[in-house]
């Protein structure tokens, strides 16, 4: 009889491991490669409102990444006149580029992941293959300060992984209210939306979606943005 309890304890303690889609989506992220040289196109789009009106920015960029650093090949944004050099100031690493998010995604889910913790993992079925649905509570990693103010701070989010722990999307939740100057308060939610892809086993940005709305000193905010990225031939 104890070798039969001892034996279903083991069996149960090694589908728990199994099913810890978390660890699964932590151990897919690291063993994904930087992956070979690509060329993208990347469109951004902002819209906020102004004076009544909606303010719509849009951007393309044409873009090659690799292991020598990032290239920007085309861009619809006007060039910023070139600044006289600085001995002193600091110089941009190789590879530097405000599309690293999208270039390379692993990184900064690893980041957020680090303090992250499951909720809930549930089977799905995602664009016809079979899928895990992650719930996980995530670490906002503010300050002893910020947190001294805070009336309400929650971070969730949810993740879709593959049978092989690579992410297919996920959405994010964080919502914030906060005291400001002892009476005033400010209020922030943000939802995000983010679809991945593979490339020649590199992990890339399909599309990233955000909404932003938002209350400060008895004025309300909003804004979205929206960035798409192709792999070029």
């Amino acid at each position: 009889m104890t070798r039969l309890i001892l034996a279903t304890a083991l069996a149960l303690c090694g589908t728990l491991l199994q099913a810890d889609g978390l660890a699964d989506l932590k151990a897919a992220l690291k063993a994904l490669p930087r992956g070979p040289k690509v060329r993208l196109h990347i469109e951004e789009e902002s819209r906020e409102p102004e004076g009544g009106k909606d303010r719509l920015e849009r951007r393309t960029v044409r873009l090659e990444d690799g292991p020598e650093g990032t290239k920007v090949l085309e861009d619809s944004r006007p060039v910023a006149p070139a600044k006289k050099s600085n001995p002193g100031a600091p110089t941009a690493k190789k590879g530097d580029s405000p599309f690293q998010g999208i270039l390379h995604p692993a990184v900064a889910l690893l980041e957020q992941l680090d303090k992250a913790r499951l909720v809930e993992e549930t089977p799905e079925t995602r664009e016809g293959k079979p899928a895990r649905r992650l719930k996980l509570a995530m670490d906002l990693a503010l300050d002893a300060e910020a947190k001294a103010n805070l009336k309400k701070a929650t971070h969730e989010a949810t993740v879709w992984i593959g049978a092989d722990g690579v992410p297919l999307a996920m959405d994010q939740r964080i919502e914030i209210k906060a005291r400001v100057l002892l009476v005033a308060s400010v209020w922030t939610k943000v939802d995000i939306h983010i679809r991945y892809q593979l490339n020649q086993g590199r992990l890339l940005v399909l599309e990233e979606r955000s909404d932003v709305q938002g209350s400060a000193m008895g004025k309300s905010f909003s804004a979205q943005e929206t960035t798409r990225c192709s792999v070029l031939p």
